[in-house]
């Protein structure tokens, strides 16, 4: 593999530190003459971000080509980073991604004393490079940031081992590199040991994320327990290639080749990236140097029904003019994402029973990636429903009647797939609001045979109550006429008792 070897420009950047003493600095010509610009950092370095600064990017650090820059960068409306740009785009093809990011509203300081150290404005480390020792920082033109030793060739640190959302030309992508994470931290991308997948990611905290996108190698060999994991690599050809690392140090195999819309072709000045997106799909684009916008040239999934949370939670594709609709809504009326609100975790609760949850049965439902769901065969769609009702970390399930299949879906649901199809049954559980949930607690568990008979015998109960308290009344009011000696017919005319009064009236039964 390659990222144990010397980068020439690496050595490039080495032989020049050796030679220069002091920070070093590029003539850039700018409207108003030349202005100076630092390339490299060395210890005792310091820099504060200008709290609430009105730029969304403060350059600090520049590569030699003017191209890239190391500084603050502004994430969303108030928030800060650590990123490296490439400016004629503005576009972040790194950025530090700590835990916390830092706030935009006050100060923050890098500062470089062997290693890289991002701070928060009352002292909090947000991120540092660790296990580091150096000497000096460079940027270099193809946007690895290193930390370097004037007497090693090796960086002691570099950007390239720790990708965030974006790979760029000849960075190495490992099964031991840091996944890639979109910036939005729903997706992410991993590499097994014979093939890449997206997954999505989930705030509560599963070791198993559920995968919606797999590419296996075509030429790797899982059933060999002793071949070396592949690992992927961007090629400035217009590919993004799988290699084995061959075995007695001849160099790489290649197994596979992901070709883009450009590939083989002559482009000259083309920088490229292949960056997970926030909307979970993986696309690869090219920039010439002297534009300011990108192109796309591949994307691992081509129909936006298919990527995972194309309509939001609840919500249904349906292919063709992509429109967006909620499974709840039965097909009467389309809709914009969000149908329901996203969810985490799943529905146990720490007694024997669920938490409380609503069901939404529909026809006509399926999901994109269902080859990547647990599966059951030979079974029912009542089996299938079955399958999931009991169990409180399954969210849903899609019966394919034709296949007899039944695909469990055990991570909150996100969007379905229209599918012609009668056969095609789904059924989702939509967890309850505390409020509701408790209203329902005493309703949970009965059949709507039970609640329906649960009612009648109510309403029953209640119409004797009624009729009790009539005929006590009346008969109370005729004791007491009679102890005053005002004792009168209570019902007036003919009748002279209750009996003549029911044989007289047949609209009175006793």
């Amino acid at each position: 593999m390659r990222q144990g070897k010397c980068d020439p420009a690496i050595a490039a950047v080495v032989v020049l530190l050796l030679c220069v003493g002091s920070p070093a600095v590029l003539p850039v010509d700018g409207a108003k003459g030349e202005e100076e610009l630092t390339t490299q950092l060395i210890n005792g370095f310091t820099a504060t971000h200008a709290a609430g600064s009105a730029a969304s990017f403060e350059p600090l650090l520049y590569a030699t080509s003017a191209a890239f820059a190391l500084g603050f960068l502004r994430v969303g409306p108030a928030s800060l980073d650590l990123a490296v740009v490439h400016l004629p785009s503005s576009v972040p093809v790194w950025r530090a991604t700590p835990a916390n990011l830092g706030d935009w509203s006050r100060p923050a300081t890098l500062a470089f004393d062997t290693s890289l150290v991002l701070t928060a404005h009352d002292g909090a480390v947000l991120w540092r490079t660790l296990n580091t020792a150096g000497d000096v920082v460079a940027l270099l033109n193809s946007s690895n940031l290193v930390v370097q030793r004037y007497t090693r060739p090796l960086p002691a640190w570099q950007s390239f081992d720790h990708p965030s959302d974006t790979l760029v030309v000849d960075q190495n992508f490992t099964a031991s590199s840091p996944p890639l994470i979109s910036a939005n931290r729903r997706f992410a991308l991993r590499l097994g040991k014979t093939y890449m997948a997206l997954h999505m990611e989930f705030d509560d905290g599963r070791t198993a994320t559920p995968m919606y996108w797999k590419h296996t190698a075509l030429e790797a060999q899982p059933e060999n327990a002793t071949a070396p994991p592949i690992y992927g690599r961007l090629d400035g050809l217009g590919f993004f290639g799988l290699y084995l690392e061959s075995s007695g140090g001849g160099g790489s195999q290649r197994v596979d080749v992901l070709s883009f819309d450009t590939f083989a072709l002559t482009l000259a000045g083309v920088f490229r990236r292949m960056t997970l997106d926030n909307d979970g799909n993986l696309r690869a684009y090219y920039c010439t140097s002297d534009a300011k916008a990108w192109t796309s040239d591949y994307k691992a999934i081509a129909e936006r029904c298919e990527l995972p949370t194309s309509c939001g939670a609840y919500g249904l594709c349906v292919p063709g003019n992509v429109q967006c609709q909620c499974l709840d809504s039965n097909g009467t009326s389309t809709s914009s994402p969000p149908c329901h609100a996203e969810e985490t975790g799943d529905l146990c609760s720490n007694g024997p029973r669920q938490l409380e949850f609503d069901v939404v049965r529909r026809t006509r439902v399926s999901v994109a990636y269902k080859e990547e769901l647990p599966l059951q065969t030979n079974t029912t769609a009542d089996g299938c429903e079955l399958a999931c009702a009991g169990n409180c970390t399954c969210w849903g399930a899609v019966y394919n009647g034709a296949s007899r299949y039944c695909y469990l879906i055990d991570f909150p649901v996100e969007t379905l797939v229209y599918q012609a199809d009668d056969r095609m049954v789904g059924y989702f559980k939509v967890r309850k609001s505390a409020a509701t949930a408790s209203s329902a607690s005493a309703r949970r568990g009965m059949s709507p045979g039970v609640t329906a008979a649960t009612v009648v015998l109510s309403l029953v109960l209640v119409a004797l109550a009624a009729a009790g308290a009539y005929w006590g009344y009346r008969m109370w009011e005729k004791r007491k006429r009679k102890r005053a000696g005002m004792e009168q017919e209570l019902v007036p005319g003919p009748y002279k008792d209750l009996k003549s009064m029911a044989s007289s009236n047949s609209s009175f039964k006793t």
